[in-house]
């Protein structure tokens, strides 16, 4: 499985670098024309150009993240259902382990986009006014401190909030797995098919949390927010655990690699 989670990671960052290098250079670009703005106030070839790569640096922002997801989908549909299935499913790895595999790279890559997403803004940061950065600077510790207080206030409430961040952000993986999974049960049209069991998952789900879920939150948050938090935790943990276990059954009996 190591090995496996190394391929993967490997074949994630290969493309990830290159989104990442965009972001950093939009950045650094966006900031230098900012800068020749400020100093050029009058010129405003400069001040629409300095605009135009901010927004260059927000769509590279966007860009990453998203990619770093796709390409996580992309590669569980193409390494398991595709001709290379063959040879992922032949590897001396489990089901088990080629899920977890699949799924901690993915996992790695989305934060490590979001790691190189949230320090490429100290780019911004770079040259700015003392009376600017103080104020930054004032407001960060504001935040923190209150950020701080709510934590030694409520540990507990801060712990489950925790725990169910952890237990969530897998689950927008997990979903689409188990989704595409379900396609390969087929034998004809399996992509058309694939994408109307997303659609309809998608619909059940915003059916359900309406009709039913948010009645029972609400309900849950008068009685005790513990309970409110620990209803989201206990549903979110058993999507989870839902979606692993239909991938593993798919890839340990019933997978047809028929194209």
């Amino acid at each position: 499985m190591v090995k496996l989670l190394k391929h993967e990671l490997i074949a994630l960052f290969r493309v990830l670098v290159f989104f990442a290098a965009a972001v950093v250079v939009f950045a650094t670009i966006g900031r230098v024309l900012l800068a020749v703005d400020t100093a050029r106030a009058a010129d405003e070839g400069v001040a629409l150009l300095s605009l135009l790569f901010i927004l260059f640096y927000v769509f590279a922002i966007c860009a990453l993240v998203i990619a770093a997801w796709a390409l996580g989908v992309s590669r569980f549909y193409k390494t398991l259902f595709t001709g290379e299935g063959y040879m992922t499913l032949s590897l001396p790895v489990s089901p088990m382990g080629i899920i977890w595999a699949k799924l901690l790279s993915s996992l790695i890559a989305m934060f490590a986009a979001s790691i190189v997403s949230a320090l490429s803004l100290c780019i911004f940061f770079i040259g700015l006014p003392a009376d600017i950065l103080s104020e930054i600077g004032i407001e960060v510790i504001v935040s923190f401190r209150m950020w701080f207080d709510s934590i030694v206030a409520a540990p507990l409430l801060f712990l489950e909030e925790l725990v169910l961040f952890i237990v969530t952000v897998p689950v927008t993986l997990l979903v689409i797995y188990a989704c595409i999974s379900l396609g390969q049960l087929f034998t004809n049209h399996r992509k058309l098919l694939t994408f109307v069991i997303i659609i309809a998952v998608y619909i059940a789900y915003q059916m359900l949390t309406l009709y039913a879920l948010t009645p029972i939150y609400e309900a849950a948050a008068e009685v005790s927010e513990h309970l409110y938090m620990w209803l989201q935790i206990v549903l979110v943990a058993a999507v989870d655990a839902g979606c692993f276990f239909l991938v593993r059954y798919v890839l340990k009996n019933r997978v047809n690699l028929i194209v």
